[in-house]
């Protein structure tokens, strides 16, 4: 089995070569089974982050939440630690660390991290629900720190693959939403 540099270095790859109409297909096939899984629906608020360098987009899930009164809330992220904040739009990100669009924490609220739905990126996933990110343990320290909330990978299918390499401290996604398959892992 590959390392997991090498799982992120390939995978990513892959995801790069997508062209914006395929990108777009596969986001929005994606979309159609985050927003109709029940998780979704009863999540009062959805934590979710802001899709960048062609990772399957989140645009359309933070708009629906938002048609459906739900909060929304993304990450920001300062030194080794992430935190969620309340948006009510997009126009309260500006391009942060990496170059992710992040919230204003001036102007957004800090989520209290208690209960609702993570959207997990990541580079790859498997079908016991291991991640791997992008190697800086942000997803891993938060969910460490606020262990009621669900997980759910969003993905194009090519990300998943049979069995990835993972370490004791790495959290799992509980569900996998790809462009075709929802994959229940809990």
């Amino acid at each position: 089995m590959d390392g997991k540099k090498e799982i992120r270095r390939r995978l990513l790859g892959l995801r790069e070569k997508l062209d914006g109409q395929e990108w777009q297909e596969r986001t929005q096939a994606a979309f159609r089974r985050a927003v109709s899984h029940p998780w979704f629906q009863a999540a009062k608020t959805i934590y979710c982050y802001v899709d960048f360098r062609r990772e399957t987009g989140t645009k359309a899930i933070m708009e629906r939440a938002w048609e459906l009164g739900k909060a929304v809330a993304v990450p920001r992220t300062c030194g080794e630690e992430m935190d969620f904040f309340y948006i009510r739009s997009l126009e309260e990100t500006a391009p942060g660390n990496f170059g992710v669009r992040e919230p204003d924490p001036e102007r957004c609220k800090v989520a209290d991290g208690r209960d609702g739905l993570v959207i997990l990126p990541g580079s790859a996933f498997d079908l016991r629900g291991h991640r791997i990110g992008y190697g800086k343990g942000y997803y891993d320290r938060y969910l460490e720190d606020h262990p009621g909330l669900l997980t759910m990978a969003l993905a194009f299918d090519f990300q998943v693959l049979e069995e990835i390499p993972h370490e004791p401290h790495d959290r799992r996604a509980q569900v996998i939403v790809t462009d075709r398959r929802t994959v229940e892992v809990r």
